[in-house]
């Protein structure tokens, strides 16, 4: 499982997978509490060795990615908003 959301979500995401070791985030400063591997997005960090993987899991549509609002790009702002109140569930997308 990769997190990239930083929203406190680990302790799920360890539940979820079942196994801390399933489990990477780049954004949530709490990963050594959790037993989880933290990586940035140097070249040097195993994270290009995943991509692979994910496209290939995202092109057989084993990788369900939860889209919770869909704004279009004019809408940024009220996005940007929904997003720094937390009330979204699930990733938000702007459409050109």
């Amino acid at each position: 499982m990769f997190d990239t959301s930083g929203t406190g979500v680990l302790a799920d995401s360890v539940a979820l997978a079942g196994d801390a070791g399933k489990v990477i985030t780049i954004a949530d400063p709490s990963f050594a509490r959790h037993g989880v591997r933290f990586t940035g997005m140097d070249p040097a960090d195993r994270f290009p060795e995943a991509l692979p993987q994910l496209a290939g899991l995202f092109a057989a549509g084993k990788l369900d990615v939860p889209v919770g609002h869909v704004y279009p790009l004019a809408e940024a702002a009220r996005a940007h908003a929904g997003i720094e109140a937390r009330r979204n569930q699930g990733k938000v997308v702007l459409l050109p």
